[in-house]
């Protein structure tokens, strides 16, 4: 049964990984967000929690299976997650929308600019 669970997180891990490179990019961020652009800091912060689970990801299935089997179960799963992400960005973007809000600096509905509001009127 552990051996399940930590599947089950190698491939939650990866997912995560990559759906936090994916909003790190303006188009996907515009498309789940609604909002202009994230911060050069969220983008920082984006990618290298991306990083982080993604090492995560592996120190998880060397665990498992060791270093000859857990490096390609590994593989295997980073693919899987890729896929996953692409397909969940292509038909239910939004889906992505609470890993932004936990990762980002400024929870974008709150943080969107009213440019009208800042124009100086005259």
């Amino acid at each position: 049964m552990p051996k399940d669970l930590l599947l089950v997180a190698i491939f939650s891990t990866a997912y995560l990984s990559f759906a936090l490179f994916a909003l790190s990019q303006v188009r996907h961020w515009r498309v789940v967000f609604d909002k202009a652009l994230p911060t050069q800091r969220e983008v920082l912060l984006l990618r290298s929690l991306g990083i982080l689970m993604l090492s995560i990801s592996l120190a998880l299935s060397l665990v498992r299976d060791g270093a000859s089997f857990g490096s390609l179960l590994w593989i295997t799963m980073i693919g899987m997650a890729a896929l996953a992400v692409a397909l969940t960005l292509a038909w239910r973007p939004r889906w992505l929308r609470p890993a932004g809000k936990l990762f980002s600096f400024t929870y974008p509905d709150t943080g969107r600019v009213n440019h009208k509001m800042n124009q100086v009127k005259g």
